[in-house]
């Protein structure tokens, strides 16, 4: 018994030493997560899955430490366990509020970087059921075939790998004077021992080396000893004089360390500059930063009058946001400006650039892209506030950012962590070969044609308009049936209304895109004109012609039937007609013929008296040689049979 007691309380204390165990292994994998240590985290939380103890939180944060890292392939791993382990626990009727809709969206960018796209993109769409607001799900509902709008401006670009990166972090790249500025973490044997926390990378510094010829280039080293700190420097931009620069480093000035109200060192934009000794002195701390959230990634306007940048501050759209500040004469800064809507998204809207026509390049994840952060543009100033992914082969599935471009050379710089680098990050050089498709010259050709004979009809009206309602093209066709009119192409919406004597009026909406910037439709209209065949006495629903007994003048009340058919034929100008008169068996049937050629003609005269053309009447008496009843010679009838064979045809025998 003593044993039995002794076993069981060496199994609970052992029990107790795992949970205990466990639950401090989480506590620190934890901490390291929440303080940046993506790095440490990853590992910590590994074990606890080698040891079979992941939970849904687990496998939560190791995605977001990949996913953080930009390591999007083992991001995906995790982030897929995770969505598996959700469905596990909602099978036993347990609620899960953890899986939010960022990590829909986390999920759906990693799934991207694998080029899954049909997947990720029904998981952004779930996006929606956490908030109907949330832009990027939207976007994707409003353009589910923007790969094919990406396609459109894909292979604008030439794109060589940099001799001299690394085979550890290059990006940022900048020109200053002659010469490529861009951070890195490469360091010297001494720096790269000291790694920070978040990547296990060497801490970042600024590097540069002269630009010669077909990007052939010297050493790199240093950029300035006196910008260079303990901690990171990176993304940077120099006024045209070459006498400041902006630049992004962590909240160090004069080896004081900040720290916001949890104990994070944040990101600030510093300005220095240039003294009478090429030294570079004078760093400030710009009034824009705060020590509660990151000011990054400065870039200047042509003109030099505004700062834009990226943060992370209180009221933006997403994880970071793109702003604008005035630099005004005195060198102080006005109030920034968030950029809105139109470019700031619930994810990561990040390193931007202003080309000199006014383009703000920038990277983004929210944006409809390819996989993980996409270069994206969008001109400034006018009326087109359109977003536009800028292609392969500069974006990829994976990220790819700092975007810098010279529209005078068309050359320019990015950097980006595909495969087939040299390092975690590479420095890119391109040549634009063919500009930006903002605006698409499509056009919007038809022809119209007779729907039973597909004969092609000439002279018919055509007037196209936009979305506005505004008339774009007004004409007639020629004798091909044609007409042709050019239009943007940009997903524009046109009405084509056609009219044409003798046919229904026709109308359609046709939606031109940049993937069918050059739709041909083939327009049928149907003829309103009566078959040939057709008693027009009975598609006007005429009463009988009545005529003064055995004689052949039209009285009056037959006259305004008769009115009927000459409106009728006015309107219908193509048509000709046979009138046919008819008479009972009563009399001889050689007086009978007789009696309807007159009235038969009478008819004809009255009608063409009114102005139609004689080519278009004929005449005819037939007697009583079509009744349309029994009532023959010798043949015994009503009053009201015997009428039914006195009538006047009006057949249609051309339209």
């Amino acid at each position: 018994m003593k044993i039995s007691i002794k076993i069981i309380l060496v199994i609970c204390l052992i029990n107790t030493f795992k949970l205990s165990a466990q639950e401090s292994e989480l506590k620190r994998a934890n901490s390291e997560y929440e303080n940046y240590a993506y790095a440490n985290a990853i590992t910590t939380y590994q074990k606890i899955i080698k040891k079979g103890n992941a939970s849904l939180e687990v496998y939560q944060k190791l995605g977001d430490c990949y996913f953080f890292n930009s390591e999007l392939k083992d991001a995906a791993k995790w982030y897929l366990k995770m969505m598996k382990k959700k469905k596990e626990l909602e099978k036993k009727g347990e609620k899960v509020s953890e899986v939010t809709a960022e990590y829909y969206f986390r999920t759906s960018q990693s799934l991207k970087f694998l080029k899954r796209y049909k997947e990720a993109d029904s998981l952004m769409i779930k996006v929606k059921e956490f908030s109907i607001s949330d832009s990027r799900a939207k976007r994707l509902i409003e353009n589910p075939d923007y790969l094919e709008k990406t396609s459109l401006q894909s292979g604008r670009y030439s794109v060589e790998n940099l001799p001299r990166n690394s085979a550890y972090v290059d990006f940022a790249p900048s020109i200053y004077k002659d010469q490529l500025v861009f951070a890195s973490s490469r360091g010297s044997v001494k720096t790269r021992t000291k790694k920070n926390s978040w990547t296990k990378q060497p801490y970042l510094d600024l590097f540069t080396y002269k630009l010669k010829t077909d990007n052939n280039f010297d050493y790199p080293k240093k950029f300035s000893k006196e910008i260079s700190s303990r901690l990171h420097e990176s993304t940077s931009v120099f006024s045209k004089n070459g006498t400041t620069v902006y630049f992004t480093r962590n909240n160090l000035l004069k080896s004081k360390f900040g720290k916001d109200s949890t104990g994070v060192n944040r990101l600030k934009i510093y300005r220095a500059t240039l003294d009478n000794k090429s030294k570079w002195n004078n760093i400030e701390d710009l009034s824009i930063n705060n020590d509660q959230y990151s000011v990054a990634h400065p870039t200047l306007s042509f003109d030099e009058k505004k700062l834009y940048f990226a943060s992370d501050m209180p009221g933006g759209y997403g994880i970071s946001d793109i702003y604008v500040v005035d630099i005004l004469e005195d060198g102080s800064f006005g109030t920034p400006k968030n950029l809105g809507p139109e470019v700031n998204t619930e994810g990561r809207d990040t390193f931007p650039f202003i080309s000199k026509s006014g383009v703000l390049y920038f990277s983004s994840d929210g944006h409809l892209g390819l996989g993980g952060l996409d270069i994206f543009a969008i001109k400034l100033e006018g009326d087109d506030k359109t977003v536009y992914n800028i292609g392969e082969p500069v974006n990829s599935s994976a990220d790819d950012i700092t975007f810098i471009f010279d529209e005078n050379t068309k050359k320019g710089y990015f950097a980006s962590n595909r495969s087939g680098g040299r390092g975690n990050d590479d420095i890119y050089s391109f040549i634009e070969i063919s500009p930006l498709i903002t605006k698409c010259k499509g056009i919007l050709k038809g022809v119209i044609v007779d729907e039973a004979s597909n004969n092609l009809l000439e002279n018919a009206e055509i007037v196209i308009k936009d979305e506005n309602d505004e008339v774009l093209f007004s004409d007639k066709t020629d004798a091909t049936g044609e007409f042709l009119v050019n239009v943007d192409c940009a997903d524009k919406v046109y009405r084509i209304q056609v009219v044409k004597e003798n046919y229904d009026a026709f109308s359609k909406s046709i939606t031109v895109k940049r993937n069918y910037p050059y739709p041909t439709e083939t327009i049928k209209l149907k003829s309103n004109l009566p078959d040939k065949g057709i008693d027009l006495a009975k598609l006007l629903n005429l009463k009988p012609i009545y005529f003064a007994s055995n004689k052949a003048l039209i009285l009056n009340a037959s006259a305004k039937e008769l009115n009927k058919i000459i409106t009728f034929m006015k309107e219908y100008t193509s048509i000709k007609i046979e009138i046919g008169s008819h008479t009972d068996s009563k009399g001889s049937d050689r007086y009978n013929l007789k009696l309807s050629k007159k009235r038969a003609t009478s008819t004809a005269n009255y009608i063409i008296s009114k102005g139609i053309d004689p080519s278009r009447v004929k005449s005819r008496g037939y007697g009583e040689t079509v009744l349309i009843n029994k009532c023959g010679n010798g043949v015994r009838c009503s009053k009201d049979e015997h009428a039914q064979n006195r009538r006047s045809e009006f057949i249609v025998i051309d339209n």
